[in-house]
């Protein structure tokens, strides 16, 4: 539970505890819990975007709010590393000053140009999806996409030797991966092949960006896993829009 409760915290807003002694191993340890995580997300959004629904709000007026609920409860942990790679990668700059960029504070124009067409994208999928489709897709794209964080921290190099990612990476076990698929596949079948459809999309596109991330940066970091989930919230909505 220990392990749980960090991994909550870590990824979204909500506090159990006041804890201050935080080791490395903790968080490594907290890894196979990322599907589970997501499922509460999952449902906190799902049950948003359902009372919503049911009181009959306008379509843009109920993905703004989905937007909003998301900062407030998740938080904007994601978002963060989403731009922080935004401005580094696609300064065109070699390897070491994109490293450095992404690690500077300072907000660049190619982090607040990405940012505006994420949630663009956002908001066109959550008007353009059904409801109840959309309760149910929130569910599985928030379960996958942590589901596939666990693969980025266990299965790829990480490019820095220090660092908060460097936590998660360094006593990372194997049998992360193969524990979290595991969870994810079974929440995936309870809500449908569909949905399972549009998590089999998300996972090949994000592979080729996570390869492409490797190829300019030598490996991850924690904000590449920030980008890649925000990439991969995406993809999985735009899939739902066709499959669903």
């Amino acid at each position: 539970m220990r392990d749980f409760v960090t991994c909550l915290e870590f990824l979204t807003r909500i506090r159990f505890s006041n804890r201050t002694d935080w080791h490395d191993d903790d968080f490594s340890r907290s890894v196979p819990y990322f599907p589970l995580v997501g499922l509460v997300m999952g449902v906190f959004m799902g049950t948003v975007n359902y009372g919503l629904a049911y009181v009959h709000t306008p379509d843009l007026m109920r993905a703004v709010m989905l937007i909003l609920a998301e900062l407030v409860i998740i938080g904007a942990l994601m978002y963060d590393g989403y731009m922080d790679t935004s401005d580094g990668v696609f300064s065109a700059r070699d390897r070491e000053r994109c490293l450095e960029i992404m690690k500077d504070s300072h907000v660049g124009s190619n982090a607040v140009i990405a940012l505006v067409c994420l949630v663009l994208l956002k908001v066109a999928a959550y008007t353009c999806i059904a409801p109840l489709n959309l309760t149910h897709a929130l569910v599985g794209m928030f379960v996958c996409t942590r589901t596939y964080m666990v693969l980025y921290i266990v299965n790829y190099p990480y490019a820095r030797k220090t660092g908060i990612g460097h936590m998660f990476k360094i006593y990372a076990k194997p049998w992360y991966s193969y524990v979290a698929f595991a969870i994810c596949f079974a929440i995936l079948f309870a809500l449908g092949l569909k949905y399972i459809y549009c998590a089999l999309v998300t996972f090949v596109l994000t592979q080729f960006v996570a390869r492409f991330l490797v190829n300019q940066l030598g490996g991850l970091t924690g904000d590449t896993w920030g980008f890649l989930t925000e990439c991969g919230f995406v993809i999985y909505l735009m899939a739902a829009v066709y499959i669903l």
